[in-house]
Order: C-alpha cells, then structure tokens, then sequence
C-alpha cells in the first residue's frame, strides 16, 4: 500500500478480477498456456483491429521476439544486415536487446511536442545513416509517433512498434500497433490494462505469427496450426514430432491465470483510456496556466499512460518535484531519461569492439526530456480531488 495521496497506480486488481481467478482455480486444471490465453489473444486482436496476436510474460519479452523475428524473416547475414533506428528516449530493454542480438542501431532525438521522432533528426540519419532499414518507433507515455514522418523519410523500412504504453492511441484516427510488420503492447501492473505481468505482439503477417508463437515456446513446432506443423515434420522425418524445434527460441510464455485478468479487464478498457483522456485534459489545462513552469505537449491521438511534464530548466524541475513530494504526490523520471546516458549504454559505446554497432546524431530534445521531464500517475482511479491537490502543489512553486 502506498503512503502517497496519489501513487503512480492505485490497486488495479479489484474484487472482479479476484472472483474470476478463484472461480478459474476452483474450476480448471491446467495453468500454463492454454485456452484462456488463446482467448484473450483473440478478443485482443479483435479489439485491436489485428489478424494475430501471442501472448507473452512482458512487455520486454514481446519486444525480444518481435526484434529477433524480424532479423529473422527479413535478414539473411549474408545478404543484407539490418540496421535499426531507435529515438534515445525509450525503454532500456529495447537498446539492451539490440546489443544482445548484435544488431547495428542509430541513436535519434526525440520531438519535445510527441515524444516521437523530431523531424530534424530523421533528415539528419536519412542523410548519414542511409542503410537504416528498420524503424523503431515507440509511442510514449500514450502519445502517437507522427508516422507520416516516418513513412516520409524511410518509405522502405519495416516498421516495428512499442506501443507498450500506449494502448488506445491512435495517429490520424488509425489505432497505434496497426502500423508496421508488428507491435508490442504491455500490460503490466500500471498500464492502461493489466495482467500483473505481460506483453503481446500483434501483426497481420500469418507466416510472421507462426515464427512468433515458435520463438515464444522454446523454438518448437507444437503450438502451429497442424497444416504448418505437418510441413515441418515431412522435412525432419527422423525428429520424434513431440519435440520438433524448427528455430532457435525462448521461453515467454504466459500463463491462463494471467490471461483470466486479461479477460476480465479488456471489456472495461475503453473506459479506462478515457478517464485518462478527460484526465489529461484537466492536466493539460494547468500546465498552460503555468507557461513560467512548463511546456505544453500533444494532447491529439494520446491515451495517456501517465501525466508528463515537461519544465522549463532543471531548476524549476527540482522545485516542481519537492512542492509534488510535499504534497504526497508520488513522481517518476521521464523513463531512463537519454539512453546515452545511462551506464550500461556508455560502457558498450566505450568498447572499441562495439565502434560499429552503435552510431549517433545530436540528441538535444532527449536531454531536455532527461534533465527537465519526469511524470506522475494517470489512471481511472484519479479525478477532480487529484486535479485540485495538483493545482495546490504548483501554487506553492516559487521561482
């Protein structure tokens, strides 16, 4: 139980989640994935607007096989290296993957409006770093890339998304995760939906899928539909077929209880994206009152994951942080803040090995997100009592 007025996140496992897994435990006997997860993966997909989705235990877990499926199904190493395009204000296990798999990447800055790619950076890689092929765009916090960007400078590129706190946005009327080869969506426990822990990848690639649901399980054929599982099996006929393992895999798989909560939650969460809507109206509301303190962010497409701000220097930023503090209202950095900056980023650029693997453009915006943003909770729990003790939080700022 937290000892702030207003936490991150209040307790989002509530009695009806309670009673659908008791009376799921009462009732079944099996755990491991299975029908609830095939469920739940369906009506995701169909709330989505997706043909296919895979149910996994995090968010991070999606974005690992969405990545190595992609260097998988689109990259031959002797043929072409895929080389990926991420902003520097994103989450560490997207760049820690990338090092993982040794996949080239370039650094960008992100846009002070969106959060997304700045327009001036994407000219500056297209320029220098035209063998980009791979677009990662992460949709923070509940705000949209601008797509039409991305589309403008890389046509070419396969798209991925991270959508991973961003359920329910949309970029010009079209749902985030619709956009590319895939998306990832996370539901841990302070997102706009929650499985406890978990994560899903959603595309509308069949063959693309069936990689997915092999990578998910250890690489094995099992969970194929039968007319891909027979394939495989005439082609490895001396492989008992219990135990057939066509790619190099993990283990992410995800659990029926996790995916019982699933169930339970996604009919209400229309209505959780938009309390957090009306929510962010409100904050948006006050931070234009306070132009002295803060600047105003997009609001259009945004389903508003947390409420950000964005201060005018570090100074008004550690006094903004006490006043939040001393009225028990709970804060959080702007994610990692600039990637460039954290230690396990500046220990593999200073490794003469990796020289080639990592390549950056100037990264101001990122560093003001750093050194001048952080955020506070949105949820469906929050409303006009949170909204005045905000409004008397930053009354009391003096510059």
């Amino acid at each position: 139980m937290s000892h702030y007025e207003w936490p991150l996140m209040a307790d989002a496992i509530g009695e009806e989640e309670k009673s659908a897994m008791m009376r799921f435990i009462e009732r079944s006997s099996r755990f491991t994935n299975g029908p609830q997860v095939k469920e739940f993966e369906q009506k995701w997909s169909d709330w989505l607007g997706v043909n296919h989705s895979v149910f996994v235990n995090s968010g991070s877990s999606a974005n690992t096989i969405l990545l190595w499926a992609i260097k998988r199904k689109f990259f031959d190493p002797s043929d072409k290296e895929m080389v990926v395009l991420t902003p520097a204000c994103t989450w560490a296990t997207n760049i820690s993957t990338l090092q993982q798999f040794n996949i080239r990447f370039v650094v960008c800055d992100n846009d002070l409006w969106d959060f997304g790619f700045s327009e001036e950076t994407l000219k500056q890689v297209k320029e220098e770093h035209p063998d980009v092929n791979v677009i990662w765009a992460t949709h923070l916090m509940g705000s949209p890339v601008n797509m039409d960007l991305v589309s403008k400078y890389f046509p070419d590129a396969h798209i991925i998304e991270d959508c991973c706190e961003s359920h329910g946005a949309d970029f010009k009327g079209q749902l985030v995760g619709t956009f590319g080869v895939g998306s990832t969506f996370s539901f841990y426990f302070g997102h706009h939906m929650t499985t406890i822990e978990g994560g899903m990848i959603c595309t509308d690639d069949t063959d693309f899928y069936h990689l997915l649901l092999m990578l998910r399980s250890h690489g094995m054929s099992r969970e194929l539909p039968q007319e891909v599982k027979d394939k495989y099996e005439k082609e490895n006929p001396d492989i008992d077929t219990r135990f057939l393992f066509p790619e190099g895999g993990f283990n992410f798989r995800s659990g029926e209880i996790n995916a019982v909560i699933g169930l339970t939650q996604l009919p209400h969460l229309n209505r959780f994206i938009e309390i957090r809507k009306q929510n962010l109206k409100q904050f948006d509301i006050i931070i234009r009152k306070n132009p002295q303190l803060f600047k105003p962010f997009n609001l259009e497409g945004n389903s508003s994951m947390v409420l950000p701000f964005i201060c005018n220097s570090p100074t008004i930023r550690s006094k903004v942080l006490e006043s939040l503090e001393n009225n028990s209202i709970e804060t959080r950095p702007f994610l990692i803040g600039n990637l460039l900056n954290q230690p396990f980023v500046k220990s593999y650029m200073q490794n003469a090995n990796n020289s080639d693997s990592i390549k950056v453009v100037p990264t101001p915006n990122s560093d003001t997100l750093d050194s001048c943003g952080f955020y506070i909770g949105n949820n469906q729990f929050i409303g006009s009592i949170e909204m005045k003790l905000l409004e008397k939080a930053i009354s009391e700022v003096q510059i």
